[in-house]
């Protein structure tokens, strides 16, 4: 009987391990720009993107629509705030605060790129009109835990990526302000792009100088070579002459010039991202 007990024991712990699962992908690091991330809605759904890194190089890098969720930052003693706050805005413009846990984040291009998404409806139930995404320092973000996962993110894992990870990132994002800044008006250009169909020359042009408008809402505004190196990363995809969306997967359709302003997104972020792995050779991490 206890050999009997033994091998169906041994059974259940291999279904809840190995079915199916995982080991838990990287830790992100969301990265903020001093501007806030603005929600395009298509039917039933507004989503954004935000730029992300990745902190934990001895992980995989998480295949696109991962779960991921903030980490809390008073549980580590961070003395940070949240660093999201999810604000709608009405007709008038005045603005509210919106439930942060009613917006769902997951991986959108590998470690690169995150999506944060909303229901339309959610706009509707508190009375505004559109919706913003605040980011106010570079957080945190974790794979959501997933029964069965082989090799979870543990808490010593957490402590790591909220303290001398983090850091370490930080230091490297310092030091290559020019690239990221130039990815985030990527981004911003590719988030002020219509979803759900084809942009016509005139929008790739009107979102790009909206991307350029919230940067230069900054103090400062922007170094005229970051908006040259910009320009030239988004030029790089005029040759796309799109008349239709393409399937990506079997549901979801895109437009191949949003899909090519994601890879100049991406390989301005992998830059960054490999200095910042490459600080970190030789100290234990």
């Amino acid at each position: 009987m206890r050999f009997a007990l033994i091998a169906v024991s041994a059974a259940v712990f291999s279904l809840f391990t190995t079915a199916g699962a995982q080991a838990a992908p990287q830790t992100l690091l969301l990265v903020a720009q001093g501007n806030d991330l603005y929600f395009t809605c298509v039917g039933e759904h507004c989503t954004t993107e935000g730029s992300s890194l990745c902190l934990q190089y001895e992980r995989a890098s998480p295949t696109r629509g991962t779960p991921y969720e903030l980490v809390n930052e008073a549980r580590y003693g961070t003395g940070r705030p949240t660093g999201l706050t999810l604000i709608g805005q009405t007709a008038s413009g005045s603005e509210k605060t919106l439930p942060l846990d009613s917006m769902s984040i997951a991986s959108e291009r590998d470690h690169m790129a995150v999506r944060f998404r909303i229901d339309k409806a959610l706009l509707a139930a508190h009375g505004v009109e559109s919706a913003k995404l605040r980011v106010t320092h570079n957080v945190v973000l974790a794979p959501v835990w997933q029964l069965g996962d082989p090799n979870p993110q543990l808490e010593a894992d957490y402590e790591l990526s909220m303290g001398p990870l983090r850091a370490a990132a930080e230091s490297t994002l310092k030091r290559q302000q020019t690239e990221v800044r130039v990815a985030h008006i990527v981004r911003d250009t590719m988030n002020a792009l219509p979803r759900g169909r084809v942009a016509t020359k005139e929008e790739r042009k009107t979102a790009f100088d909206t991307a350029l408008t919230l940067h230069g809402q900054k103090a400062g505004g922007i170094p005229q070579d970051d908006v040259d190196k910009a320009r030239k990363n988004i030029a790089s995809c005029d040759y796309i002459d799109d008349r239709e969306m393409w399937f990506r997967g079997y549901y979801e359709k895109v437009s191949r010039y949003r899909g090519c302003l994601g890879q100049r997104h991406d390989n301005l972020m992998k830059d960054v991202n490999q200095q910042y792995w490459d600080s970190m050779k030789g100290t234990g991490s």
